[in-house]
């Protein structure tokens, strides 16, 4: 199967929906709502620790402004900081539950997991710049579900280099 394939297949699924992410994305912080509102979803899973979930409340709520932050401590004494600001997917689509009564579960692995000391390191200048290239500067003017397609063909870019 083409690259091409694997994206519009990705594109085509309905359940899970899935929408590309990645931090601090303006052109996905204004496509999230709509592309959320188009799947009619019910819950949004954002890729945050499964620590932070009690922390969901204070993130959504309508008198928290960004810039903001949550912190999380490693057993090892390690910080992991994430920050969130208006221009983050992730906000995006938590405000857009709290305004729909959607629920919101953070689905990445709880701080304490052992993978996070093994996982590969994120991607680098590289894969920021093809982001940038391949998403960014292409989504001012195109619809929601372009923008979804170019993040979605991202991901699968960077997972097989």
């Amino acid at each position: 199967m083409t690259a091409r394939a694997e994206v519009a297949a990705l594109a085509a699924r309905t359940e899970p929906y899935l929408i590309g992410v990645r931090h601090h994305s303006p052109a996905l912080a204004v496509a999230v709502p709509r592309l959320l509102d188009a799947a009619g979803a019910e819950a949004v899973c954002v890729e945050l620790p499964a620590d932070f979930q009690p922390w969901l409340p204070y993130l959504s709520d309508p008198r928290t402004t960004a810039p903001v932050a949550l912190a999380g401590a490693y057993e090892d004494g390690r910080l992991s900081l994430y920050p969130l600001a208006d221009f983050s997917p992730e906000l995006a689509a938590i405000r857009w539950a709290r305004d729909r009564g959607a629920e919101v579960i953070c689905c990445d692995l709880p701080l304490t997991a052992p993978e996070w000391t093994t996982a590969p390191a994120a991607a680098g200048p590289d894969a920021d710049d093809l982001w940038d290239r391949t998403v960014e500067v292409l989504a001012p003017g195109s619809a929601p579900d372009a923008v979804r397609r170019a993040a979605l063909g991202f991901g699968l870019a960077v997972r097989r280099d």
